[in-house]
């Protein structure tokens, strides 16, 4: 991306189960961390499912042919699959999941009125709602997330992305004539909790 986020980040990689089609999304820095973060993917999932990780497909970027992700690929047993160069059609189910990102996030953005320095947290936003949302792919009623964690999602938490909302202070945080709540812009869910994030207007500290 041209324009980086508020935490320096340029770059998105995808990673996404063959079976469920459960997507997965780190923000990067720099192209050089994707096989720290593919080791994290991988704990990850494996943790999930109690599955382990056998494949990795990929087209032959230098993120993924670099030393460090084919020693800890070999050290893991996992198999690395490259699409021959310049056939992006072969590695299609990533190709087209970047490219719903993309666009919904950028929906999002201009929805919201916000700058492009957002897109890091509505690519993540656009990414759990994507997963959340039955598709043809896999079957006419069922979602990514339901087919990797065998449980139906829960929607009636869902919210617009970029609007307006007051967060409440716990009394620890405040005094007795401070506000009890701080005007906020939401900015999507949080990765590992059943939580939100927002985005204080005043002082552009994310909560």
């Amino acid at each position: 991306m041209q324009t980086p986020t508020f935490g320096g980040k340029r770059y998105f990689v995808t990673f996404i189960d063959d079976k469920s089609h459960f997507c997965v999304v780190y923000l990067l820095r720099n192209k050089s961390e994707v096989a720290a973060k593919f080791a994290e993917f991988v704990a990850f999932a494996e943790t999930q499912t109690g599955k382990r990780v056998q494949t990795l497909r990929s087209d032959n970027g230098g993120e993924y042919t670099s030393g460090a992700m084919a020693k800890f690929c070999a050290d893991r047993g996992i198999v690395q699959k490259f699409t021959p160069p310049y056939t992006p059609q072969l590695n299609g189910v990533a190709e087209r999941m970047n490219r719903t990102l993309v666009e919904c996030a950028r929906c999002m953005l201009e929805h919201a009125g916000l700058p492009k320095t957002y897109w890091g947290e509505a690519v993540m936003t656009a990414t759990f709602l994507r997963n959340r949302c039955p598709t043809r792919a896999i079957s006419h009623d069922k979602s990514p997330h339901q087919v990797w964690t065998g449980k139906k999602p829960l929607l009636a938490n869902l919210k617009v992305f970029g609007c307006h909302a007051y967060v409440h202070v716990p009394k620890a945080k405040r005094t007795k004539f401070d506000a009890r709540s701080v005007r906020c812009r939401f900015l999507g869910y949080s990765e590992h909790e059943k939580a939100y994030r927002f985005e204080e207007l005043e002082s552009s500290r994310v909560l």
